[in-house]
């Protein structure tokens, strides 16, 4: 089976505590933005900055707090300490990030040289990043501090590509254009020479304009995987170019990261460095050779599983590697069964969202890299069955983001910020965020971020109005877009959303303590509303020919549809299709709530079925690869749908103090799935055959797990060898309560006060 991790993937022991992101902005600096003499406002510029500074003993602990506009790589006596830092700047439209960085490891007693490279974008159109029209680059660290004593020289060896077109607008980076033959010497080297640099002109302290108050990154630095052979790497080592040639180098699977060369060669040679994802207007590199034997790696990273380099004759090469980076986070969960298809598509689904996954949760890593918040929450949703705690920091980064960009005298949530370019509410998508809100709370329990998204949340939802015949009026945003594909039904889809985050901040409210009596009148006026849009065929709206596979499926989800029309709106979303692959997620959604679980599978095998076959390592942003990009998260739906439904483990009460394991699986099959909650691990184990179930659980402590077996008559269940039900009765056991029985399953409740290992098994 092709690998869709990183080689060190593994399951940790323990799920690490649940964090929380602090949103406090430091406001006591000292130290001072710095820059050469220019004004900082070219775009494209790299910098490099050296500070000597002499210690009388090496400090047992020191933090530097480090900001860049836009990107810095840090190194201490010619030590990586940083690989790529800052992040994109955006708390709000005016504001910036920091970093913290515990320094005292690359310190020693004497002579220490603090070298950086700052990359200035300077854009001032993108989806992903706040332009603040100036570069510069801050350095506090105890008496350590960014002033006019460090020295400042711009890195000439890095030029503007003119002749390679550049990335699409929507990116704030730049294409890298190296030329080896005008670099300033090995600058990172204690040794250096510097004394012809120049001085750091002072531009401000942090927090000033127009950097603006300075925030904490929030999310971890990233993890570094180190520079790696390609997979054929040794097809080419040592080989000398006799005709200009484009090599393939293949990486495992689709990941971010930096393509590096060791060639010997003569100078003013031309080497592009591009990927099977450039042609979506996503980055390239080019690298200008020098006389001799000489080394590259192009810091601005890329995504693919293709890399090709293009080569010149006469370039011997020693060595193509790459460096994978990514969102420092464990995969800390999985699912797998006897059908090959289910396993390839859930890890396929993992492995596209991690590739979105770096400053922010991000649609794609090519042509966007932008917080689409349709997108952020169905990955939100993915992480939770995925990856380790440290991965819900990136979404309270983005939600505090989109806080922070809303206008007050509108209360309008946007759907993609930071960004440079005109305000994006996208309605459909800002409902489905609200749910999400909800979503979040179930699976961490965190109440401060409730009670961060609630008021933003309730003055969203008051923007609408709901008319006399108890419909939503459309709210069109600043795109009228509900979903790719054909047939959407407007009407249909938008109320079922608005219902649904209705209801969803009713909950939070009821949490928080808060009045939403006036949310509950508008529930019930659209509950009458939607019922004139039920047909003997499906909810449709007037005018629109046939029933929408999208707007039955939210019918489902948000409750407006009761289960006397379930077998209806099974129909309709057995045979149609009109979903893409961000709506197809709620489709499957609530083909498992009705319990259509079959359906559900056939469904997922039969749309996911050319993405699972085709050899790439991601899924595709529409159902045709070459309508769109290869690697868009919102596709992973069904990751989520296996291990929620087919699994069947998901919380009933908020932070998994209470949850279900309601397996879903035909005899004969086994699954194994693993949950990282906020609780612990659930390690759950589940076989059926024609004769006998058994269930192998590992549950955290402080939960109560409810467990449903399959049951026929004339079985027996065993909790942990004790006989707990015969006959269709209940036999007393420690720890162990019976809940009662329903639709083929009996019901038990087991309290867990410590880890505990539980089996089940269901036989006669």
């Amino acid at each position: 089976m092709k690998p869709y991790f990183q080689n060190d993937y593994t399951i940790p022991d323990r799920t690490a505590p649940y964090p929380r992101i602090d949103t406090t902005p430091k406001t006591d600096w000292t130290a001072k933005f710095i820059w050469d003499a220019s004004d900082g406002s070219e775009e494209n510029v790299w910098m490099c900055f050296r500070k000597t500074v002499d210690l009388s003993a090496a400090p047992k602990a020191l933090t530097a707090f480090i900001s860049a506009d836009s990107r810095y790589w840090l190194y201490i006596n010619g030590e990586t300490v940083v690989f790529e830092g800052s992040v994109k700047r955006g708390p709000t439209a005016d504001d910036g990030y920091f970093d913290s960085v515990e320094i005292a490891p690359y310190l020693k007693k004497g002579k220490n040289i603090i070298s950086a490279l700052v990359w200035y974008w300077g854009k001032e159109t993108s989806f992903s990043n706040t332009d603040s029209g100036k570069a510069g680059f801050l350095f506090e660290a105890g008496n350590i501090r960014s002033d006019s004593s460090w020295k400042v020289h711009r890195n000439t060896a890095y030029l503007k590509d003119s002749g390679v077109s550049q990335p699409n607008y929507r990116l704030p980076e730049s294409n890298i254009y190296y030329d080896a033959n005008r670099e300033i010497g090995d600058w990172l080297s204690p040794d250096y020479d510097d004394a012809g640099w120049e001085n750091a002109k002072e531009n401000g302290t942090g927090g000033c304009a127009p950097w603006g108050k300075l925030y904490p990154r929030g999310i971890p630095l990233l993890k570094d995987y180190g520079l790696k052979d390609y997979e054929n790497s040794c097809d080419y080592t040592g080989r000398t170019i006799k005709v200009r040639k484009a090599i393939t180098l293949h990486i495992p699977y689709n990941a971010q990261c930096t393509p590096y060369l060791k060639i010997r060669a003569k100078a003013k040679k031309k080497i592009r460095i591009l990927t099977e994802n450039t042609w979506m207007g996503g980055v390239s590199d080019t690298y200008i050779t020098k006389d001799g034997e000489q080394e590259f790696e192009a810091l601005g990273w890329f995504n693919g599983e293709r890399i090709t380099y293009e080569i010149p004759a006469g370039v011997t090469i020693l060595e193509l590697k790459y460096r994978e980076t990514g969102y420092n986070t464990a995969f800390s969960g999985l699912f797998t069964c006897n059908d090959a298809r289910l396993n390839t598509l859930w890890q396929k689904s993992l492995r596209t969202l991690y590739v979105t996954m770096r400053d922010n949760y991000m649609d794609c890593p090519d042509r966007e890299r932008a917080q689409w918040w349709g997108d952020v929450t169905n990955e939100m949703a993915m992480t939770m069955y995925a990856l380790d705690a440290d991965a819900c920091l990136l979404y309270q980064k983005g939600a505090a983001s989109m806080l922070g960009h809303i206008d007050r005298s509108t209360n309008v949530l946007q759907t993609v910020v930071p960004s440079n370019d005109s305000y994006h509410e996208l309605p459909a998508q800002q409902l489905a965020g609200i749910c999400g809100f909800w979503t979040y709370y179930m699976y961490t329990g965190d109440r401060e971020f409730l009670r961060s998204v609630y008021d933003a949340s309730i003055n969203y939802l008051r923007l609408w109005t709901v008319g006399e015949n108890g419909l939503v009026g459309h709210r069109t945003g600043s795109w009228d877009w509900l979903d790719w594909g054909l047939g959407a039904d407007t009407a249909a889809i938008e109320n079922a959303w608005y219902y649904y985050a209705l209801s969803c901040v009713r909950h939070m409210a009821g949490v928080l303590g808060r009045d939403s009596s006036d949310l509950a009148d508008l529930m019930r006026r659209i509950e009458q509303g939607y019922e004139s849009l039920w047909t003997k065929k499906g909810y449709r709206s007037r005018g629109v020919p046939a029933p929408d596979d999208r707007a039955n499926a939210l019918a489902v989800i948000s409750g407006l549809a009761g289960k006397d029309k379930y077998d209806t709106i099974t129909s309709v979303l057995t045979g149609t299709f009109h979903s893409s692959p961000y709506m197809e997620f709620y489709v499957l959604e609530a083909l498992c709530r009705m319990e259509r679980f079959d359906a559900a599978k056939e469904r997922m095998l039969k749309r996911y079925g050319a993405m699972i076959e085709e050899e790439y390592s991601t899924l595709w942003e529409h159902w045709i690869k070459a309508e769109g990009t290869s690697n868009h998260a919102w596709s992973g739906g069904p990751l989520v749908i296996m291990s929620k439904y087919f699994a069947g483990i998901r919380p009933v009460k908020a932070g998994y103090a209470e949850f279900v394991i309601k397996p879903q699986l035909s005899a004969p099959d086994t699954v194994n799935c693993i949950v990282p909650s906020v609780k612990g691990y659930i390690n759950v184990t589940e076989t059926r055959t024609e004769d006998a179930f058994v269930l192998d659980a590992a549950v955290p402590a402080g939960t109560t797990a409810r467990i449903y077996i399959p049951y026929s008559d004339g079985r027996t269940v065993t909790f942990n060898g004790r006989i707990v039900y015969r006959n269709h009765r209940f036999a007393d056991a420690d720890g162990i309560s019976f809940v009662g029985a329903e639709n083929g399953f009996v019901v038990f409740s087991v309290k867990n006060t410590a880890d505990a290992k539980l089996r089940f098994v269901a036989a006669g």
